[in-house]
């Protein structure tokens, strides 16, 4: 539904359809876009799992930053000073009553516009759309060239329907749900919250921002996106409608795509969170299956440091790769890093025993390209 909607503003964009007399067709259906979105970002916390409970701590502690309204908006999503209960009753009525209500209200608008004002004839150069003349125009345009709602239009809206059943259909059975993650639990710190893939690119994108810029971000992204769909059809609702006499339109939604896609990767990959999924090194990395080297295998997995540190291949990439570790590190250097920590890594010299130190030492030691 995100990315029907998100198609659907893209070509409406690039064909200037906001402009006269359908301003408010691009205001309602903006409305709309944001309602979605609002449905997903409260159906996230109905699963009820880790995943979701850390997400919304991190939502509401974003809303927290907004200068002067941003408390009463965090104590507001979360119902209270915490996620519970009431957290989750105050999404299950939002999701299930109130944003669908608004949702059906709006689709009632933007229909009763377009059968008001007609659909958007297809933008052509060296056409521009003059207020004073419009409405003439369009109405002679369709003596002369229009096609009826039914059955043309409305036969093509019958078979894209069902053709969008039919994969949906297709995906629940071939494919299926995502699995659900633990149940949520306050004392479990290791989490990767996330949101779902549509708003994966945002995620991406406050992570990739230095911390001193992140408020600001976290501010401003919000606004700009709401200038976007408010400024269009106030500041230019006559003109050109031709994407080709509108490079600029061209520009922006390639710019637009293009980073949405490439933030939507690098959320994905995630690179700077670690990977509590990790699976323990296998036989064949370690070269042992007894002894310190042995030993020390198992505490880099124990202890964490697999989270954020590859080997091989297996582990981490928020931290340095250590896959060859002991070619560039001596016993004595290794001993210091991890005694005293560095930049993002945490002290482990009081985590660790004498023996645990040296195995782990003695296992970081042996990775070497040469073997």
């Amino acid at each position: 539904m995100v990315l029907l909607v998100g198609l659907h503003v893209t070509r409406t964009y690039l064909m200037a359809a906001y402009k006269f007399p359908r301003e408010m067709s691009w205001l309602s259906g903006s409305a709309l876009l944001l309602l979605i979105v609002g449905m997903g970002f409260t159906g996230q916390l109905l699963r009820w799992d880790q995943v979701a409970f850390w997400s919304v701590f991190i939502a509401a502690e974003q809303a927290g930053r907004v200068p002067l309204v941003g408390k009463p908006i965090a104590h507001f999503i979360l119902a209270g000073g915490t996620v519970g209960g009431a957290t989750l009753s105050r999404f299950f009525a939002f999701h299930v009553f109130f944003i669908p209500m608004l949702i059906f209200g709006f689709i009632g608008i933007h229909l009763y516009l377009v059968i008001r004002n007609g659909i958007s004839e297809p933008p052509k150069k060296g056409r521009p759309v003059d207020p004073k003349t419009y409405r003439a125009w369009y109405e002679d345009m369709l003596k002369r060239e229009g096609h009826p709602f039914w059955p043309d239009a409305a036969w093509r809206d019958v078979v894209f329907g069902v053709a969008v059943i039919v994969v949906l259909v297709a995906l629940a059975w071939f494919v299926g749900a995502p699995l659900l993650a633990k149940r949520p639990d306050p004392t479990i710190l290791q989490a990767e919250p996330r949101p779902d893939w549509y708003l994966l690119w945002y995620f991406a994108l406050l992570a990739l921002t230095p911390a001193k810029l992140e408020n600001f971000v976290m501010i401003l992204a919000p606004l700009f996106f709401a200038l976007f769909l408010i400024l269009p059809p106030l500041v230019a609702n006559k003109g050109e409608r031709s994407a080709l006499r509108r490079p600029w339109a061209i520009g922006m939604v390639i710019t637009c795509w293009m980073m949405i896609g490439t933030l939507w990767i690098a959320g994905q990959k995630a690179s700077w969170s670690p990977d509590f999924s990790a699976q323990i090194l296998p036989s064949n990395i370690v070269h042992a299956n007894s002894g310190p080297i042995y030993e020390g295998a198992q505490l880099f997995h124990s202890k964490g440091c697999e989270y954020c540190h590859e080997i091989a291949g297996y582990g981490g990439h928020r931290g340095p790769d250590l896959t060859y570790i002991g070619d560039r590190f001596s016993f004595d250097q290794l001993t210091i890093q991890i005694v005293n920590g560095g930049t993002n890594m945490p002290a482990y010299g009081g985590n660790l025993s004498a023996n645990e130190l040296s195995n782990l030492v003695t296992f970081l030691g042996s990775r070497k390209s040469q073997q």
